[in-house]
């Protein structure tokens, strides 16, 4: 038996189930409040919690740096899996699926012009952008416990 199209792989095929999948969505679409939270320097004021007489665990800057790595470590896990499923429309894959974007959305950008792909080859890399995402969590999670 021949090895199956990318388009015509299903999420069955990734191993990733109709829960996983809408999980994987949904960290997916807080990438853009995630880069937003990203802070430089030392700036902002504590959080709501310390004001109110929450623990200190730490100063606001070492908060604030443990924020940002968490924050840019959840970005570029994103942008690896779109970068791995297809280098050369990674950028419209990751506009996609961070906006909740159709094809028809995003085929055209005015920086990027007209994507390279169909929309049936679109979707196929696409699902393995979700597939890549899912093992790249997987990964970081496995690297924390040991």
């Amino acid at each position: 038996m021949g090895k199956k199209r990318l388009r015509d792989m299903t999420w069955d095929d990734y191993g990733i189930s109709k829960n996983r999948y809408k999980e994987l969505k949904a960290f997916c679409l807080q990438y853009g409040e995630k880069k937003g939270r990203i802070q430089y320097g030392a700036g902002g004021s504590p959080p709501a919690w310390e004001i109110s007489g929450g623990r200190n665990a730490g100063s606001p800057v070492e908060r604030q740096a443990i924020e940002n790595e968490s924050y840019t470590k959840d970005c570029k896990m994103v942008e690896e899996a779109a970068i791995r499923a297809n280098p050369g429309i990674w950028r419209y894959i990751l506009r996609s699926v961070t906006q909740d974007l159709p094809y028809e959305y995003v085929e055209y950008d005015e920086e990027q012009r007209r994507i390279t792909v169909g929309r049936t080859e679109f979707y196929a890399f696409r699902r393995l952008f979700f597939f890549y995402l899912h093992e790249i969590k997987i990964g970081y999670k496995l690297n924390e416990v040991t």
